[in-house]
């Protein structure tokens, strides 16, 4: 089987056809869009922006290394603002709870707070941005105030509480260090009362260690025979030969009155450090400054509505195009000439665009989504939408053109004379087909008989507004004879047809029509006798081509039992309304009882929506009489309807 492959027509053509899905589509994601803008809370936001200063030592280097952290001071920071702590506390300022809450209502404030509030580091700055977001302006600005006059408060007693720390720290080691400096004056007081001579330990004992640092400077710079590393090396010998000679108490000494000297100096640091702590513990100066208060709010945080409308349209638009070709695809009718010929291997005689209702009035979008939604019942539809004779009112409209190309396109000969129309299901137009081909056929001059086979819903007396009795039915049961059952122009002129309407095209005076009769409880007994072959014989005679307009062939066998007799049948398919199972399903049943099937003719089938045919339809006007017939005069006369 060809492929056919789609082109850039074929998907606007699509999109043209599915256009109800798209619209539908496009309308509620429109509508569900303006819902959800209008159902979402009005949000305020408050931010405050507040300033950390980079935490020195307290009171010095000591106090410094006391208060270390490797972390990032920072990040920590900004954590730290959203903590249970400083939440609980801003609770409590701001009044939703006090300190006889339980833990319930506690735990329910904090958790509402820290999801109301948000903390970013500003840059790589010391600078953390305090967002808040709450449903009134006043509320998210008190929220904003709030936790940052809180976080400010705990951390000035966090900072009083680690100088304190400090203070103590450092007391406790003066106190100490005065102890050990007591002990060491006393032990140099006692040795150098009891041993004259130990003070010259003590200068030795610093040459010896000056020496040395020479020394070792010096074997930096020279090789060990060098003058100046031999003579450093000589002096050091001297002197700890000196040393050797001075007992255990002139090195105790020595060491007591170096420890003394440095205990002196720590004290005299740890004093100037005390003091700092003191001062610092008693300014009360926090390390949070603020840089923009929270101001109230002039308008809602709400999303962007134009903005939101224009994605939801986007997106209905997206959504109802994807849709429509979905619907398209799970579509099992056949919507091109070149399916229905490679499918169905028949050819297409024709091409008919919607006619009556369909084709004249005008029905708004809603209309005809009510009709697509709720059809009207069968009963309504014949009562509101009868078949129109477009071939007859409107001899020079497309539609007309459209019949005259089936006759064209049918290639009758002498030879054949009788045409079933038929279709797969009902309400495919097969009466509205016959009728109008009828019509064309008699306006080419061939004596036409139109013959209504469809003894179950019969259309065609209500067409030409003639009488349904007697008809095929009494015909057929011997009740009426040939002459009583073909009713002719005058018969249509007598009926409900106006007179001017009759003279509207020539050639209707070459049609004859047999109605259906009285419906029958057995159409498929009447069908199956011998008198119908009978009726065939007598009129192939007396007309040049008889149609029979017969019911669908899937619901009732009506159409498979004439079918055989005929010289050739045409089935009539209507896009969207039948798959393309069903007409294949047709055309094996007909086959398999003998017919002789034509073509296909695609019925109620918009050129500008179907792609059926290659090249648009071009608007040609064809005359029917001279300039001085009456015809011309009553063209622009208003159409009407039987």
């Amino acid at each position: 089987m060809p492929k056919y492959e789609l082109n850039v027509r074929d998907y606007l053509r699509i999109l043209r056809k599915r256009r109800l899905v798209v619209i539908v589509t496009f309308i509620a994601v429109l509508i569900g869009t303006v819902i959800y803008i209008s159902t979402q809370p009005v949000i305020y936001d408050a931010s405050t922006t507040i300033k950390i200063e980079e935490r020195k030592t307290v009171s010095g280097l000591l106090t410094e290394w006391v208060l270390y952290s490797p972390a990032d001071v920072m990040e920590s920071e900004t954590k730290l603002i959203k903590g249970y702590e400083i939440m609980k506390q801003t609770a409590i300022r701001l009044g939703m709870i006090n300190e006889q809450s339980d833990l319930d209502n506690i735990n329910r404030a904090v958790g509402e707070l820290q999801g109301a509030v948000t903390t970013e580091r500003v840059g790589g700055t010391n600078m953390i941005r305090i967002m808040v977001t709450a449903d009134t302006a006043k509320k998210a600005m008190e929220i904003a105030n709030g936790v940052t006059e809180t976080y400010m408060v705990e951390n000035l007693k966090d900072k009083a509480k680690q100088v304190k720390h400090a203070r103590l720290f450092i007391e406790e080691q003066l106190t100490s260090l005065e102890n050990r400096m007591k002990t060491a004056e006393d032990k140099i007081r006692l040795i150098g009362e009891n041993f004259g001579d130990v003070r010259l330990a003590e200068p030795i004992e610093k040459k010896l260690n000056e020496l040395q640092f020479d020394l070792a400077e010096a074997s930096q710079k020279y090789t060990e025979k060098h003058p100046r590393v031999i003579q450093l090396r000589e002096q050091i010998v001297d002197i700890e030969a000196q040393i050797k000679g001075f007992s255990g108490k002139e090195i105790e000494y020595a060491r007591l009155i170096r420890e003394t000297d440095v205990n002196k100096k720590l004290y005299a640091m740890l004093r100037e450090k005390l003091e700092e702590a003191r001062i610092t513990e008693a300014q009360k100066v926090s390390d949070i400054s603020v840089v923009d208060p929270a101001v109230m709010p002039l308008a809602p945080i709400s999303t962007n509505k134009h903005l939101a409308l224009i994605v939801g349209m986007v997106m209905g638009t997206v959504l109802g195009a994807s849709l429509a070709f979905v619907v398209e695809t799970l579509d099992t009718s056949i919507s091109t000439i070149e399916d229905v010929e490679s499918m169905v291997k028949l050819r297409v005689l024709g091409v008919v665009p919607p006619l009556g209702r369909e084709a004249k009035l005008k029905r708004g979008f809603f209309r005809d989504l009510k009709e697509r939604i709720f059809p009207t019942d069968n009963i309504h539809r014949d009562t509101e939408e009868p078949i129109y004779l477009i071939a007859h009112f409107e001899p020079n409209s497309t539609a007309a053109e459209a019949f005259r190309n089936i006759q064209t396109n049918l290639k009758l000969d002498p030879t054949q004379k009788t045409i079933l129309i038929t279709s797969s299901g009902p309400r495919e137009g097969k009466s509205s087909i016959s009728s109008n081909l009828a019509v064309v056929m008699a306006q080419s001059g061939l004596r036409t008989l139109l013959v209504s086979a469809d003894l179950r819903r019969p259309a065609l007396d209500k067409v030409f507004g003639i009488k349904r009795e007697p008809g095929m039915n009494e015909y057929i049961t011997g009740s009426a004879s040939l002459k009583e059952v073909l009713n002719g122009i005058v018969d249509i002129m007598v009926g409900e047809m106006d007179f001017d309407d009759i003279r509207k095209t020539p050639g209707l005076d070459n049609i004859s029509i047999i109605p259906s009769g009285r419906l029958s409880y057995n159409p498929a007994e009447i069908l199956k006798s011998k008198e119908v072959k009978n009726l065939i014989e007598k009129v192939k005679n007396r007309y040049d081509l008889i149609i029979f307009d017969a019911p669908p062939v899937l619901p009732v066998t009506d159409a498979s039992l004439l079918a055989p007799t005929m010289d050739c049948v045409v089935l009539i398919y209507e896009i969207g309304r039948t798959s393309r199972e069903a007409l294949i399903r047709t055309k094996i049943q007909l086959e398999s009882v003998g017919a002789k099937i034509t073509g296909v003719v695609l019925n109620h089938t918009q050129p500008e929506t179907e792609a059926v045919m290659s090249y648009p339809y071009y608007k040609y006007r064809y005359g029917y009489a001279s300039k001085e017939s009456p015809f011309n005069r009553a063209e622009n006369k208003t159409k009407t309807r039987v």
